[in-house]
């Protein structure tokens, strides 16, 4: 439901999207050269790191491979700061990654009375 919403309001990143993925130009899908279904399956299908996922959430640009050798790199900075002369190094480096890696993402809670969290857990699943 979110990606409908992101495509209204990111209409160039969708584009972009559906040109870049699966070289389907937006303008001859909508002269009917792709039916509307196929055009909404492939857009429901768009990789993790696509423009329009991106666009609101800077996290979907990172790979598995990306976050693997972030964690790499993180990790030999870090070795390499630790081994270092204590008196003649610097600040400890910054890690680089994914907000989550960083530390730099802030989660938003809510806080709520006992039984109102058990009625919103009692709710039925969909």
């Amino acid at each position: 439901m979110a990606l409908v919403h992101e495509q209204r309001a990111h209409p160039d990143e969708l584009r972009a999207d559906l040109q870049r993925v699966y070289g389907i130009d937006l303008d001859h899908a909508m002269r009917g050269e792709h039916s509307p279904m196929h055009v909404a399956a492939l857009v429901s299908q768009l990789p993790q790191d696509s423009r329009i996922r991106v666009v609101d959430e800077p996290d979907a640009e990172w790979t598995l491979t990306a976050v693997l050798l972030a964690s790499i790199l993180n990790a030999l900075r870090g070795l390499m700061w630790g081994m270092s002369d204590k008196r003649r190094r610097g600040p400890q480096p910054k890690p680089v990654g994914p907000s989550w890696m960083t530390g730099t993402r802030s989660l938003q809670a809510r806080a709520m009375p006992l039984d109102e969290l058990l009625a919103e857990l009692g709710k039925p699943r969909r």
